[in-house]
């Protein structure tokens, strides 16, 4: 049974857990200090953490908030990311990240609402452009249509328009 520090490492985790859509485990083997601290900043950027944890205290914890299927990737020396907003983009971040600066992260795989991902599902998720792209592509090409339509109905005005100031012109110079 862990100590008190411990459940309440335990408690935090299983809050985290609970709350996140995107879970992704992620061996961090021979990344420096500082270069965790960069991860870490970009990460958090995409509205995620990074977490480092005691894999007994994972364990614990995926179990607690019913998510015992985490418990898969939990062996060695790995981190968390989580979130509960954009899953692309934080998974972008991390593996974009990761090798931007040839840190020798390797993605063991991840949680994404309620099922498994090997870690190739998780390297296709991070390649998934993110929500705000895609909406703005989705209305872009919801606009394109109306566009055509304004400039088809625009199209008879401008021909009046133009016979109009032709006839006027005609009869300015007649008279």
């Amino acid at each position: 049974m862990p100590t008190e520090r411990g459940q309440k490492k335990v408690r935090e985790m299983s809050e985290l857990f609970a709350s996140s859509s995107l879970i992704v485990a992620a061996e961090y083997r021979g990344i420096d200090v500082s270069d965790m601290g960069e991860l870490r900043k970009t990460i958090k950027r995409s509205d995620a953490q990074f977490k480092i944890v005691k894999n007994t205290f994972a364990r614990i914890a995926a179990d607690d908030c019913g998510k015992p299927e985490i418990k898969t990737f939990i062996d060695g020396p790995i981190g968390f990311l989580t979130t509960s907003s954009d899953s692309a983009l934080a998974a972008k971040a991390l593996v974009k990240h990761a090798e931007d600066n040839s840190l020798p992260v390797r993605v063991l795989g991840g949680w994404f609402e309620g099922n498994i991902l090997n870690s190739d599902q998780v390297n296709k998720l991070a390649k998934i452009p993110a929500k705000d792209e895609l909406l703005s592509k989705m209305i872009g090409s919801l606009n394109s249509p109306i566009v055509s339509l304004v400039t088809v109905m625009g199209g008879p005005i401008r021909a009046l328009s133009s016979v109009l100031k032709n006839h006027i012109e005609k009869q300015q110079t007649q008279s």
